[in-house]
């Protein structure tokens, strides 16, 4: 396999430079979370059968907007306010039984572990051998056009991305996007425009590297494994791939198909591992989650960093993405996609070494078949823009009005809840 076809979702590309000493803070335009009159109950999300971690599943306050996602290593960490005490907090992820506890069933400040149990459907034997996952991708990929259509739609979409060292933000930033998202036939390209925007940044003078990732927004739809397969779901990309038939299980009260996936021994190069989510009714992808596979894990920075100092050693330690589609109006349409990456790095003739995470995600909002007008080209967010550098130009405090507030830790939807009414107003223009 070609050296660097492994890292096409290399949208995920990482700039690292040297910080300054001198703490930075924007402008003071963007306040920060207060979490005075909060407690804290954190824990680790794992698979009740096999013990291995539920990567980016939800955990939210019950009869409330409050949640937070676990990382690439099942772990969260959700703010309860004093005044939710009493309720009762939810988990669940694609693919497992949602799961409720109470408070006293948690242990405040300590580490809890949840196991999520999946949501299989048991299948006959005989039936399991008839269902060949080369033969189910090959249905699905004849049935793109009539399950995601052939029309042209304007989305809006909500977007974040953070940068933390350990448990601490440096950045935070956020955005309301416009999306023309072309036809799922041909070849036209997305587009990718950021209406309104805001940031803020926490640095100090003890943090000397800050991260900052290219591509951002434009990564989210990028990472439309249906109509960019790239080097995931293309016919050419499978012969890297072992695929394995994974059972099936109910989302969001749908049959669905799962098939597993991880790259080849053979290939010299980082791809990926992951499971495949098929509807059974349409086939059409309802989802997916993957991660570069651990065989070719080590290789991966030289792929994803693209600058650093001079003297600073960087590993991947992981990278994890999860895209989801939902069905609406007679088709399936983009709904959410989340990136983690997590890095150590280490300086030459330095004792210490540091952890960093970079996460993005986007939400879509909206969908409109009816009125959509192409963003012009210059107008658009590009693969090699840095988007917490650029979103100066496009902060509003009176937009985001008395929610200009960062939360970090809070769900994008319940961000998105927040300044609805503001989105559908616009709509309306």
């Amino acid at each position: 396999m070609r050296a660097g076809s492994g890292m096409r979702y290399g949208i995920v590309v990482m700039i690292i430079t040297l910080f300054s000493t001198w703490g930075v803070y924007a402008g003071g335009e963007v306040q920060v979370q207060d979490t005075s009159g909060y407690f804290i109950v954190k824990g680790k999300i794992v698979d009740s059968e096999k013990g291995r971690p539920v990567v980016f599943a939800s955990v939210f306050i019950m009869g409330t907007h409050i949640g937070t996602v676990s990382n690439s290593e099942g772990k969260f960490l959700l703010k309860v306010p004093e005044r939710y005490k009493g309720h009762k907090i939810g988990f669940s992820s694609m693919g497992y039984k949602t799961m409720t506890l109470s408070g006293k069933d948690l242990v405040k400040g300590k580490d809890n572990v949840i196991r999520l149990v999946p949501d299989v459907i048991p299948l006959a034997p005989v039936v399991v051998e008839h269902l060949d996952p080369y033969a189910l991708l090959r249905e699905y990929r004849r049935r793109i056009k009539e399950n995601y259509g052939k029309q042209a739609a304007m989305m809006t979409a909500f977007y974040r991305e953070s940068v933390k060292k350990r448990n601490k933000y440096l950045s935070v930033g956020e955005a309301v996007l416009d999306i023309y998202k072309a036809p799922y036939t041909g070849i036209e390209s997305d587009r990718v425009r950021i209406y309104k925007g805001r940031k803020a940044e926490y640095v100090t003078k003890e943090d000397t590297l800050m991260m900052k990732l290219q591509g951002g927004p434009v990564t989210m739809v990028m990472l439309d494994v249906v109509k960019n397969p790239g080097d995931l779901l293309s016919p050419m990309a499978l012969m890297y791939y072992d695929l394995a038939f994974g059972g099936e299980v109910m989302i969001d009260g749908r049959r669905t198909y799962m098939i597993r996936f991880d790259q080849k021994d053979s290939v010299t190069v980082p791809l990926f591992k992951g499971t495949i989510y098929l509807d059974q009714k349409t086939y059409a992808l309802a989802g997916m989650e993957f991660s570069i596979s651990p065989k070719k894990l080590d290789e991966a920075a030289k792929y994803m960093i693209i600058r650093k100092p001079a003297g600073l050693k960087v590993d991947v330690l992981s990278a994890s993405y999860l895209v989801k589609y939902r069905y609406q109006g007679g088709r399936w349409v983009l709904n959410y996609v989340r990136i983690e990456n997590r890095f150590r790095c280490k300086w030459d003739k330095k004792l210490f070494r540091s952890n960093y995470t970079i996460t993005s995600e986007a939400a879509i909002t909206d969908v409109d078949y009816n009125n959509v007008t192409k963003p012009r080209f210059r107008e658009t967010a590009r693969a090699g823009d840095i988007f917490i550098e650029d979103i100066k130009a496009f902060q509003d405090q009176e937009f985001w009005g008395r929610n200009n507030v960062i939360r970090p830790e809070e769900s994008i939807q319940a961000a998105i809840r927040k300044i609805r009414r503001k989105l559908k107003r616009r709509g309306k223009e």
